[in-house]
């Protein structure tokens, strides 16, 4: 068959372009449908009432179909099915997007909302009642807070927790907090005139105590009062791979960058130079000769800083690709040892390439501390599977049994764990290995309850293993925006949004951290806020006319 035009583009057909109506427009249409149709004396059709107003008839069918969700109580369905119920949702829509998106929180960002809504006819927008229905919400919420935990905490058998413990500085005092590292249960965020281990232990106990739990890990860097308060409370201290890492960058990442980026002036006047030499005296001459030679060692300099730099920067992320209790690139179970040579292999490279570029005394110092955190991770990895090992010997499982677990289980089980923090490429890196553990898991002839059970079991000994606190450091970048926005968070604010934390937001499973923490369920605590505190009442009518205003002046003086 041929062609209907020589041009291929004329052949091929024309996609319509995806026409977008509002919902005011859609409601428009629909009433006027309706309308015609039921005053429809010249006896059309549905199809060619919905062509007279341009819209298709499928299209048409579909938003008379269209239902509000069930949920809505009938008065409410009703009135958003009308012309004015959906224009004030457009406007109560965009009006809750420009504040929250656009805007920086706060009671301003509420009373700039209800003005925009034109809710401010209904609910008294001035800052002195919305900062009254701010506080009763606290306390509410502060209220529902311990009365929830309090209750939770008496269901809950005692157990032990691994939780992340740092500081954040504002102002003149620190704020101490401390998260459990597996449920992301906010323990402790108190403001305090210091941080010793006799404060972190005075303020953390008491919170352990009360929420009957026992603090068996505790993962930080490698401050001295945190490992104190950690001995104190009888729990081991896990330091964490981060900060280790961060002594490396600090010693090594401005000096060498530094030192290509003036090679990288060096070679462009050496450039620069030959170009100027070869215009005046010709190629081939003796200066032009000597002005390439110059340019060549510059450019090798340049390369050789460029590599090395690259090579400390690949060798501190194989640490943290070494710093797993599995080979992730295997997933066989490592060793202690096996741990500390791959540790000092990637070190050594680290501090000769310091060497050749004669770093600063305080950099090598560094790089010390930073020696010394690697040799405390070791220390905690021989903690770790001393643990390991006791843990399968208490599944009592025969010696195949055991190996199917060591091999299969605990390493799917830890890359289920740190999956969903992995980078993309580190991903891509690790599905083949994923995929294959996957596929032994559903070989073996054991039965499935036994497998999943197995899964359950090394889910637990893998959470067992931490190895950041990057819960805590997010949390505290949270926070700190928090005090910017607020100027300053008193007592009862910090409270509420602790709770907040606990008991409101969920994870991807729709799960807070309060009930991942207690493993129970709890009240809602935003139908809480709804049920007892009142928001402010109807606006007093103000009158703003300055005739008015001078006539009840003269009234007053009169009487």
């Amino acid at each position: 068959m041929k062609p209907l035009s020589t041009i291929p583009q004329e052949n091929t057909r024309k996609i319509r372009p995806k026409i977008n109506r509002s919902r005011p427009v859609i409601c428009r249409k629909v009433i006027a449908f309706q309308e015609i149709l039921s005053q429809n004396k010249q006896g059309k059709s549905a199809r060619e009432i919905a062509v007279m107003l341009g819209i298709p008839n499928s299209t048409m069918q579909s938003w008379r179909s269209c239902k509000i969700a069930q949920t809505l109580p009938v008065e409410v369905a009703e009135f958003f099915s009308t012309l004015p119920g959906e224009e004030f949702l457009q406007q109560l829509i965009h009006s809750v997007h420009q504040v929250t998106h656009f805007g920086s929180g706060g009671i301003r960002s509420l009373q700039e909302f209800l003005e925009l809504s034109k809710l401010n006819q209904l609910v008294a927008s001035s800052y002195g009642a919305l900062q009254a229905f701010s506080v009763r919400c606290e306390e509410q919420i502060v209220t529902f807070g311990e009365k929830e935990e309090k209750r939770s905490a008496e269901k809950m058998q005692k157990r032990k927790i691994t939780a992340g413990l740092d500081e954040l500085f504002r102002g003149r005092h620190p704020c101490l907090v401390a998260i459990d590292v597996v449920s992301n249960f906010i323990l402790l965020e108190k403001f305090t005139e210091d941080r010793t281990a006799a404060t972190w232990s005075k303020e953390l106990k008491p919170r352990l105590d009360s929420l009957n739990v026992e603090l068996d890990q505790v993962v930080s860097d490698l401050c001295g009062g945190i490992r104190a308060c950690t001995k104190e409370l009888g729990a081991k201290h896990i330091p964490e791979l981060f900060h280790a890492q961060q002594e490396i960058t600090k010693a090594t990442a401005g000096a060498l960058a530094s030192q290509e980026r003036e090679f990288e002036k060096a070679l462009d006047e050496a450039e620069e130079k030959l170009k100027k030499s070869t215009e005046k005296h010709g190629e081939g001459s003796e200066k032009v000769e000597k002005a390439k030679q110059t340019r060549n060692l510059k450019k090798l300099g340049l390369e050789w800083r460029k590599k090395r730099r690259e090579a400390v920067q690949m060798a501190k992320k194989e640490l943290g690709r070494i710093h797993h209790p599995i080979d992730i690139s295997t997933g066989k179970l490592q060793t202690a040892e096996i741990v500390k040579e791959k540790f000092d292999a990637q070190l050594k490279i680290v501090n000769e390439a310091a060497k050749e570029a004669c770093l600063s005394a305080s950099c090598f110092k560094r790089l010390d501390k930073a020696k010394r955190a690697f040799d405390a991770i070791v220390d905690y990895l021989k903690i770790f599977f001393i643990f390991h090992k006791a843990f399968v010997e208490g599944l009592r499982l025969n010696t195949e049994q055991e190996r199917y677990f060591n091999e299969v289980i605990f390493p799917l089980s830890y890359l289920q764990m740190i999956w969903r923090r992995l980078p993309k490429r580190e991903k891509e890196r690790l599905k083949g290995l994923r995929e294959d553990l996957e596929i032994k898991l559903a070989d073996p002839p054991w039965p499935e309850e036994l497998k999943m059970e197995w899964m359950k079991k090394g889910r637990e000994c893998a959470e067992r293993f931490q190895r950041s606190s990057s819960c805590v450091e997010g949390h505290n970048g949270e926070l700190s925006l928090y005090h910017h926005r607020f100027h300053k968070l008193g007592i009862r604010s910090l409270k509420a949004l602790t709770v907040v934390g606990n008991f409101h937001r969920k994870r991807l499973d729709k799960t807070t951290a309060a009930q991942r923490f207690f493993n129970s369920a709890h009240e809602n605590l935003f139908e809480s806020l709804v049920a007892n505190v009142r928001i402010p009442g109807r606006p007093q009518q103000q009158y703003h006319d300055p005739c008015k205003r001078l006539l009840g002046w003269k009234k007053r003086r009169i009487a």
